[in-house]
């Protein structure tokens, strides 16, 4: 510690990853801000542990920061805005809202901190996708925004588990300075770019000392669920992919990518793990190696946390104060550097040169080579093997269907045919009015070699049969199969890998949810943007809808999954995307509304 240190404000401080990495290097931290009360407790009980004593805790929305409370004389601001908006599981909903979203423009608070009392320098953290969203003009914004205050701006991409701990994260970070030349970034630690080549910290060890009490071994119980008992048969460091057909699993369970890599994913205790995340659902990983979550304990320590450090709250806001943290190892090494070369306070550390590329982007491309080399692998042997991928078992069966409306209570009854084909028959209600029969072909091995033809008779009279429709085909593949679900065939929308085709669908009504069924079936018209105007001219007359917003809504209530400005800020205005060919299956979540109010 120097006998004056370096004071620091910390804007959006969250857990204090970013503060305990700096006052361990020897600066103060002399005020800090979040608007989220679990995170300003947490701030307030670690004053004299892993944080200053006189530290100043202030909560409160960034936009309504009073400037002439805050103490003066700051020589750094560290801090990074909420990354939701630019972070990957907003480009799985479709498209990562960058600056369209109100978080995604907080920097400008940020900016207005840094205008107020001019710093010597500022640390800006985010994710990795800030560089892609709407094209990278985001990005670019933010840059010119710090630019236009007076600052010159270097940044990089840095991965934690470089410096010391045993997770893969990366994270943009931005410094500005005044400096006139080039400020540079910490040599890693560890890995192949560090000096001396040491290992990767394996998450294994670094947590083996850690306590595991009872009642760690209640709240970390992984079971109950519908894939729970699946995760003792994935293998350490796999996840649900290792259940498809691509990895030669003999009867799948998911399609290829059909959902997210940390999905049942298991920690491999011999290497680091993935990116812990903030809101982890009841199946994301990383889960540990003896098949039940981890404690929060072990949360901590992945995350580099030192073991005192104290978080507020439950475990779930435990776990999210964490997920969202800056690894406060490699906040460490970064105000090292900031010290040395911003305030010329020798560190002892070595540095990255401007234009060294570190080494994890090649290191991901030669695991993609891997991959394709192992599924090509798994190809070939499921040619020569005849007992190879058998994903369906057709049985005859009777069943009742999720009705989708009240005064409906449709049934279902399938019968195989001699020559391999299924026949499901739908009975929506007592009219023997044949609507529509459906034909698909499943495909029995990855080859696509093997086929089941399945006949689907939808016997009604009412708009929603159509839905009941994919909700019986949707139960017989429950029952036929491993497969939890219809989607599980075709794969997320942004980049399905189907494993049926749909023949055909012959249609005996006027009704125009048929009509839309039959036009959406056709791959081509799924999982791609079109114009507004196309889906309104097709369809807005026949659906006797006012306005795109109405017809979206009606055609909602099919359960089909439309997808546009309205509904994620981040699909440009002007076009729409339906994302299955299918009307969802019933006890699929519709988890989002078309909104009028707000866009019109």
């Amino acid at each position: 510690m120097q006998k004056e240190q370096i004071r620091t404000l910390s804007l959006f401080s969250g857990g204090g990853g970013l503060d305990i990495g700096f006052e361990k290097a020897g600066f103060q931290i002399l005020f800090a801000t979040d608007f989220n009360h679990e995170c300003c407790e947490t701030l307030r009980r670690n004053k004299g542990i892993t944080l200053s004593k006189s530290l100043v805790v202030e909560e409160c929305d960034i936009n309504n920061l009073d400037l002439n409370k805050l103490p003066g004389n700051v020589d750094l601001i560290i801090g990074g805005p909420p990354c939701q908006s630019f972070s990957a599981s907003g480009r799985r909903a479709g498209g990562a809202a960058g600056k369209l979203d109100e978080r995604g423009n907080l920097f400008k608070s940020y900016c207005k901190v840094v205008e107020y009392l001019k710093p010597k320098a500022f640390l800006f953290e985010n994710v990795r996708g800030i560089l892609g969203t709407n094209k990278g003009k985001d990005f670019q914004d933010i840059v010119n925004a710090f630019k236009e205050l007076g600052y010159r701006l270097n940044y990089r991409i840095l991965d934690a588990e470089d410096y010391g701990v045993p997770q893969q994260r990366e994270r943009m970070f931005i410094v500005g300075h005044k400096l006139d030349h080039d400020f540079l970034f910490p040599r890693p630690i560890y890995g192949p770019d560090s000096k001396e080549q040491k290992a990767y910290i394996k998450v294994g060890d670094y947590i083996a000392d850690l306590p595991f009490t009872e009642q760690d071994r209640m709240q970390t119980r992984f079971d109950g669920g519908r894939y729970s008992e699946l995760l003792p048969l994935v293998p350490p460091g796999s996840n649900y992919l290792h259940f498809t057909a691509k990895r030669g699993y003999p009867e799948p369970i998911f399609a290829y990518r059909s959902r997210f890599s940390d999905f049942l994913y298991k920690a491999n205790p011999d290497a680091p793990v993935k990116t812990l995340i903030a809101s982890p659902g009841k199946y994301t990983g990383p889960l540990h190696w003896d098949n039940r979550y981890l404690t929060v304990s072990e949360y901590k320590r992945i995350q580099g946390f030192p073991d005192e450090h104290a978080f507020y709250g439950d475990r779930s806001a435990q776990i999210r104060q964490i997920g969202n943290s800056v690894c406060p190892k490699i906040a460490y090494y970064l105000a090292l550097a900031i010290k040395e070369q911003i305030f010329g306070i020798a560190s002892g550390i070595e540095y990255l040169s401007s234009d060294y590329i570190l080494s994890f982007d090649k290191r991901k491309g030669l695991k993609a080579k891997k991959t394709k080399a192992l599924h090509t692998y798994v190809a070939e042997q499921s040619k020569k093997n005849l007992n190879i991928i058998h994903s369906f078992a057709p049985k005859e069966f009777e069943a009742y269907v999720c009705p989708t409306s009240i005064i409906m209570k449709p049934n279902m009854k399938v019968s195989n045919v001699s020559d391999g084909s299924v026949i499901i028959d739908v009975k929506c209600d007592s009219s023997d009015k044949i609507e529509a029969i459906l034909y698909l072909s499943i495909f029995n091995d990855i080859n696509k070699t093997q086929r089941i033809p399945l006949k689907v008779i939808v016997r009604g009279t009412y708009e929603q049969d159509i839905q009941t429709m994919w909700n019986a085909v949707d139960l017989w593949v429950k029952h036929c199969s491993k497969y939890h679900s219809l989607i599980e065939l075709y794969g997320h929308f942004t980049e399905p890998h189907p494993i049926f085709e749909i023949e055909d669908f012959i249609i005996m009504t006027d009704l125009p949810a048929f009509q839309f069924a039959k036009y959406h079936m056709d791959f081509n018209h799924c999982s791609v943007y079109f114009p507004k105007q196309q889906l309104t001219d097709m369809w807005k007359d026949k659906f006797k809808a006012d306005s795109f917003v109405e017809l979206a809504r009606r055609l909602r209530t099919f359960r089909y999954d439309i997808r546009c400005h309205e509904t994620n800020i981040a699909i440009p205005h002007g076009v729409y995307m339906v994302a299955y060919p299918f009307a969802l299956p019933y006890d699929k979540q519709m988890n989002f509304i078309v909104k009028e109010q707000k866009y019109g």
